[in-house]
């Protein structure tokens, strides 16, 4: 059978190596000298080597002893750092967070003002990004496979997700710079126009009021396209191949042949963004979450 030191052995052990003498290790450990002589015997016992040359009062290491002195040290200051490691992952402090996040997120500012203010409580947590959309978020959170999402579609109750509105994205109209200048076509421009239609706003939890908004606004659009992004919607809108409505965040980043302009009177849907997290959550993912950061 091997041998299993016990850190608390070890401890004894170098404190009565560094005092040479059994009485001072003990008073330092806040022990009796006796349980303390027998944990020595002991360990020496177990181990089949004499560790200390035994003179009157006074104990010096063998050769055997100060090689396991040194060992031992080491072996104390490597458990110590997995229990402060052990302490920080409790704390949420320590660990990995694997973040899912839908690109309107992103672009409205909103993943980055999270990710600022987790890293000023929380700097050594290591974070990975994926890009998901909403639905998909939700199915990696209970398999596991992310920690937080960053999503526009809450959660369905009892899905094992607990959510939170983190922000609100107004939208505008992204229309070709070259054809109409920077002037907000009306809705009877836009009525049976060519549309390009953004994940979100395609997606079954979105359709009906994004449809809803476009009537309360005098117009239909014929939805012709879908992008993958809102990047590549303005792209589509850049070659000509219609209109998209996207967030209001993107003018600082859109092609220079596009403008966002107002659209028509009505037009008043905003879609939100939820923080995401599975139940049950690692505590890193539940600091992330119960972060104050805010609702824009």
């Amino acid at each position: 059978m091997g041998l299993m030191l016990d850190l608390q052995r070890l401890r004894y052990f170098v404190a009565v190596a560094e005092e040479e003498n059994v009485g001072r290790a003990a008073e330092r450990l806040h022990l009796t000298q006796s349980p303390l002589s027998r944990q020595i015997q002991s360990l020496e016992a177990d181990l089949g080597l004499a560790l200390f040359h035994r003179a009157k009062k006074r104990l010096r290491l063998t050769a055997a002893g100060r090689q396991f002195l040194a060992e031992a040290r080491s072996l104390l200051a490597h458990g110590e750092r997995v229990e402060q490691q052990a302490r920080a992952i409790a704390a949420g402090s320590a660990g990995a967070l694997i973040i899912g996040y839908v690109p309107g997120a992103i672009h409205a500012g909103v993943v980055t003002r999270w990710l600022r203010a987790f890293r000023m409580v929380a700097p050594d947590v290591d974070i990975m990004l994926k890009k998901l959309r909403s639905a998909e978020q939700e199915s990696q959170l209970r398999s596991g496979e992310i920690d937080i999402g960053f999503a526009h579609a809450r959660p369905a109750l009892g899905a094992g997700v607990s959510s939170r509105a983190i922000g609100r994205e107004s939208f505008k109209l992204a229309i070709p710079a070259h054809r109409y200048g920077r002037a907000a076509p009306t809705a009877r421009v836009l009525h049976g126009a060519r549309f390009i239609a953004l994940p979100g706003t395609a997606a079954a939890g979105h359709k009906d009021e994004f449809f809803a908004a476009c009537a309360a606004a005098g117009f239909e659009p014929d939805v012709r396209y879908e992008a993958a992004d809102p990047l590549a919607a303005l792209e589509m809108v850049d070659a000509g191949l219609g209109f998209a409505i996207v967030q209001a965040s993107l003018e600082r980043i859109k092609p220079a042949g596009v403008a966002l302009v107002d659209l028509p009177p009505g037009f008043d849907w905003t879609m939100a963004i939820h923080l995401l997290r599975g139940e049950p959550c690692t505590p890193v993912a539940a600091r992330f979450f119960g972060l104050d950061v805010g609702v824009e």
